[in-house]
């Protein structure tokens, strides 16, 4: 068993690696693009364009009605994948058009009509996103994971490209927006260059059988994502309309840092364990070892870069983005430990899905979203911080409830749980220990400190694991050695 499940670690880590590489190389360049925007725009303009993202972001979820995923967990056939293209294109082009119809309603919804332009041009977005799924998930489904790297590094580049250049040349807002639809156009055109092949064009060969089982499973993914977006930036959606398009920008900013950094590491873990999670579903005893190891890589990762990074707010705003800035520092802060919250609930819904159970994920995002949404609006009368410190609480309630549910479906022990989590909670512990002391002493300067609290949090993490979770070390060291 221990061999199974390790050959299974080692894929799961080379997807992870190469997916890894993919975001960090992606994100490293929309995060230098974020910092260079933001010196640019001011923070309303910043906030017009996550106004109408978050809404795009919506009706991105259905784009392709949940058939992408559904080529991963069924069988494979070129039927099969031919009728979810045809699927993808004709509601992904509805889609299209409907936001550019409704542009003039979403900007009165915000009371924002600067927004509607800008709900045009990302439409092209909804389009490029449809388009892109089924290539993308058929890379995913043959563990294609080092062949897709190049995809989201495309995107990054294009969407940096374009936005800087139209934002030096004075086009504030839009350049943004226009950078992002160009940026999933190029997304989605690597994605079929990569499948050339293989690709599954003839549209006019499709079944009904097929388009049935598709959307028999791919309709309740797609229904559980949405809601699970809308748990993720309803936030957004109740700044814009209580508290202006100028908060939702402070709000935005403070946001890029743990998304980049935290979140979306999460994301692409969840693209490499989900295909993984369906080719032992009809195997327990795997599925529980391999969901638990899961459980305890995510949470370490998440729980010590989300302290830390709420230990270096007060620094990291003014040198990164600008003095301009300072009103999102203690949203960071909260966010940041939202994020670190968000971790512990990670992997939860892969394996929902992975055993052809989605409906458990739509039943809980529900739950959560009927819960999130009054408290949200609740939160308002305090800003900004006072709905990051909510979206924090609420993540750690949920975050708990999410394991519940997983360890009753997959038969784990709470013992089995809390010791998969145990070294995320003790390495978190040293890094607050380790960043407040240097935070403590006098000040050094922006670089110099945040330098000093990442070397120092760095070292406590190792000697936390190294003597405390030997195991779990030794592990990693195994892992990294191979790649």
């Amino acid at each position: 068993m221990t061999n199974v499940a390790g050959g299974l670690a080692r894929v799961g880590f080379r997807g992870a690696v190469w997916q890894g590489l993919a975001l960090i190389s992606g994100k490293g360049i929309v995060l230098l693009t974020t910092i260079v925007l933001a010196r640019l725009l001011s923070p309303e303009q910043y906030g017009l364009v996550a106004a109408a993202l978050v809404l795009m972001a919506y009706m991105e979820t259905i784009a392709d009605a949940g058939v992408a995923q559904a080529l991963v967990y069924l069988p494979a056939s070129g039927v099969a994948a031919r009728s979810a293209l045809l699927v993808s294109v004709v509601l992904g082009a509805g889609l299209a058009v409907l936001a550019i119809i409704a542009a003039p309603w979403i900007g009165g919804l915000f009371q924002l009509p600067d927004v509607e332009p800008l709900v045009r041009v990302l439409a092209i977005s909804l389009l490029a996103t449809a388009l892109g799924a089924v290539p993308e998930a058929l890379l995913r489904r043959d563990l294609q994971f080092k062949k897709l790297a190049v995809a989201p590094v495309c995107r990054a580049l294009t969407t940096g490209a374009v936005s800087l250049t139209l934002a030096f040349a004075g086009y504030g807002a839009f350049s943004l927006a226009a950078g992002t639809a160009s940026g999933s156009v190029a997304y989605a055109a690597t994605c079929w260059f990569l499948i050339r092949r293989d690709a599954p064009w003839q549209l006019w060969r499709v079944a009904k059988d097929a388009i049935r089982a598709t959307l028999k499973f791919g309709v309740p993914v797609a229904g559980s994502n949405l809601l699970a977006r809308l748990i993720f930036d309803i936030d957004y959606v109740i700044i814009a309309s209580v508290l202006g398009a100028q908060a939702l920008g402070y709000y935005t900013l403070a946001f890029r840092l743990p998304e980049a950094l935290i979140i979306n590491v999460f994301f692409v873990l969840s693209t490499v364990l989900f295909p993984l999670y369906t080719q032992v579903q009809d195997q327990p005893g795997r599925l529980r070892e391999g969901y638990l190891k899961g459980v305890r890589i995510q949470s370490l990762y998440g729980m010590t870069s989300g302290v830390g990074l709420a230990v270096l707010a007060p620094v990291i705003v003014p040198l990164v983005f600008g003095s301009k800035w300072s009103d999102s520092v203690v949203p960071l802060v909260f966010l940041s430990l939202y994020a670190a919250a968000r971790s512990l609930g990670a992997g939860a819904n892969d394996v929902y899905k992975a055993i052809g159970r989605p409906g458990l994920s739509i039943t809980f995002s529900s739950v959560r979203l009927a819960v999130l949404v009054p408290v949200l609006i609740l939160s308002t009368q305090w800003g900004i911080v006072g709905v990051a410190c909510a979206q924090m609480a609420t993540a750690v309630l949920f975050a708990f409830g999410m394991q519940a549910v997983a360890a009753r479906v997959l038969g784990i022990g709470a013992r089995a749980l809390l010791r998969a989590i145990l070294p995320a909670l003790a390495c978190s512990l040293a890094v607050v220990l380790a960043g407040l002391e240097i935070l403590l002493l006098p000040y050094l300067g922006g670089l110099p400190t945040a330098a000093l609290v990442l070397v120092t949090s760095v070292a406590a993490v190792y000697l936390v694991l190294r003597l405390g979770f030997a195991s779990l070390h030794d592990e990693l060291v195994v892992l990294l050695r191979r790649r």
